[in-house]
């Protein structure tokens, strides 16, 4: 085989590689408009896990409303407790699409096949919350060591017939200023609101933040979403 036909054939078989080697890593970008109406719409989020791959620092600042914290540093370290959202989708946004394309191809490399890449916060204005958000499983690990205030936002009937164990119940629908005088106590305390599905308890975990509460979080999967341990 002459010298240019043995150069035609191995270009030939290096572009076959290179291009198997890319179409193993799909890659699918999430505009910000498009993940920002996700954020805004309380039936569309259910179907999505939104995990800020920034530093904690950074998302303490402000973050995407449903989002979870999960710096990229960290995320192998996170991967069993991600293990149920696999076949989930699953949206990873930072500041600029840098980390979060990082962290898009480490959960594809460990066999997370919905993985989406978001617009970053300088690539898009998202309205950002500077509450926390957590996944049920955290919420039921704060309940069974007491390390955090758990107020239930659901209705009075439905606490009553099984509530996380040490909860307070505040129903929404309470007007906001009872509800902060029966928190004062825990201003500077962890507390971890929750509901049916995330949406009611939000609404409260926002306004406790925006009124100086230094550690408020909102769980994401509520008692509709989350086999958790209720107690009477």
């Amino acid at each position: 085989m002459s010298n240019f036909k043995k150069f035609i054939t191995l270009g030939a078989v290096f572009v076959a590689l290179v291009f198997t080697a890319c179409s193993d890593t799909k890659v699918t970008q999430i505009k910000g408009s498009d993940l920002a109406a996700i954020q805004n719409d309380n039936k569309k989020k259910e179907n999505y896990l939104v995990i800020d791959v920034r530093s904690k620092k950074e998302y303490d600042a402000g973050h995407l409303k449903h989002a979870i914290n999960i710096p990229l540093e960290e995320l192998n370290g996170e991967l069993l407790a991600l293990q149920n959202f696999k076949d989930k989708n699953v949206v990873l946004y930072c500041n600029t699409g840098n980390k979060s394309g990082k962290a898009l191809k480490i959960l594809q490399e460990n066999g997370f096949n919905k993985v989406y890449n978001g617009d970053g916060v300088k690539q898009f204005e998202y309205n950002l919350t500077s509450y926390k958000n957590v996944l049920g499983s955290d919420l039921q690990k704060a309940s069974d060591d007491a390390s955090a205030v758990i107020v239930d936002v659901r209705e009075a009937k439905d606490f009553a017939k099984g509530h996380l164990k040490g909860a307070i119940n505040i129903p929404d629908g309470t007007p906001i200023d009872e509800a902060v005088a029966m928190l004062e106590p825990y201003k500077h305390k962890k507390i971890i609101a929750h509901c049916y599905s995330g949406n009611r308890s939000a609404k409260l975990a926002n306004e406790l933040s925006k009124r100086g509460f230094s550690d408020v979080s909102n769980s994401l999967d509520g008692t509709k979403e989350y086999e958790f341990n209720l107690v009477k």
